[in-house]
């Protein structure tokens, strides 16, 4: 077994990890009773599934073109922005999705945003409201 086949096996592996935890992540989407439960589902697939693949990707790269800088640089800074960004994203739409009024499950607790109440803007409005100008 030569070297590029040692990295080509451990590529494949990382790839294939990632991808069976978006897989995963999908199937467990479809048993999910609410938004808030499907978002926290699909969380194992970008904090997990993503920067697994984007590592595979870097060692068939190393094992190809041997080691380089900047191709670990680049994929550091796209782990980082994927971790970053998809934290960021679910924790917006998990309070979009709660505040719209969308259904959710009884067992969902705790539910600190409706024990705080709508968000009000400095003059008295509810957040998100259109202004009748």
């Amino acid at each position: 077994m030569t070297a590029f086949d040692v990295y080509e096996l451990v590529s494949a592996v990382f790839i294939l990890g990632g991808g069976l935890f978006v897989l995963l992540s999908a199937t467990a989407m479809l048993r999910a009773k609410d938004a808030l439960q499907m978002m926290n589902v699909f969380s194992s697939a970008t904090g997990m599934g993503l920067p697994l693949a984007v590592l595979g990707v870097f060692v068939h790269l190393t094992g190809r073109d041997g080691f380089e800088w900047w191709t670990l640089l680049v994929s550091l800074m796209t782990i980082a922005a994927l971790v970053i960004v998809s934290s960021m994203a679910s924790n917006t739409l998990a309070r979009a999705a709660y505040q719209s009024g969308a259904p959710l499950d009884p067992a969902t607790r705790p539910q600190d945003l409706a024990e705080s109440g709508p968000v009000r803007e400095a003059d008295g409005r509810t957040a998100g409201a259109v202004a009748d100008d």
